[in-house]
């Protein structure tokens, strides 16, 4: 028998790879009449200023956290509710897997690789984490 999951979580970061996943979990959530929950961990250090949260300047390239809303609301276009969970922190993977703990999530989708070679080895390592420290099951999507 096929497990059924009611609460879904997806982790985006902004890469190609985790804009996957959000089309992945939207598919599973409507098979299974789920909630969806999209969790953006927007890295102080990285994206935006400790003190105010303006975000910093970036290149196009490194994708900032703030056009992830906007591209997640095109992948979703109404297919599904889901609930934004925005989080500030430096440990995107302790977040993640601290949020379903908390919210007793049933699959978290993740994507298998960031926006930047530097970001791939770090997303691979935030993947890495979440599947072996996850309270559920997890789907890395490509």
């Amino acid at each position: 028998m096929r497990k059924e999951y009611k609460n879904i979580l997806v982790a985006v970061d902004g890469s190609e790879h985790a804009y996957n996943a959000v089309s992945e979990a939207v598919e599973i959530t409507k098979r299974n009449k789920a909630k969806l929950q999209v969790l953006t961990v927007k890295e102080t250090s990285r994206y935006y200023n400790a003190f105010d949260r303006s975000v910093f300047e970036v290149t196009s390239k490194e994708r900032p956290a703030t056009d992830i809303p906007k591209r997640v609301s095109e992948i979703v276009d109404e297919q599904v509710e889901y609930e934004e969970i925005n989080l500030y922190d430096n440990n995107a993977k302790r977040q993640i897997v601290q949020y379903a703990k908390e919210n007793k999530i049933d699959l978290i989708v993740i994507g298998s690789s960031g926006t930047s070679k530097t970001d791939e080895l770090y997303a691979h390592s935030i993947t890495k984490y979440v599947v072996n420290h996850a309270p559920c099951n997890v789907m890395v999507v490509k």
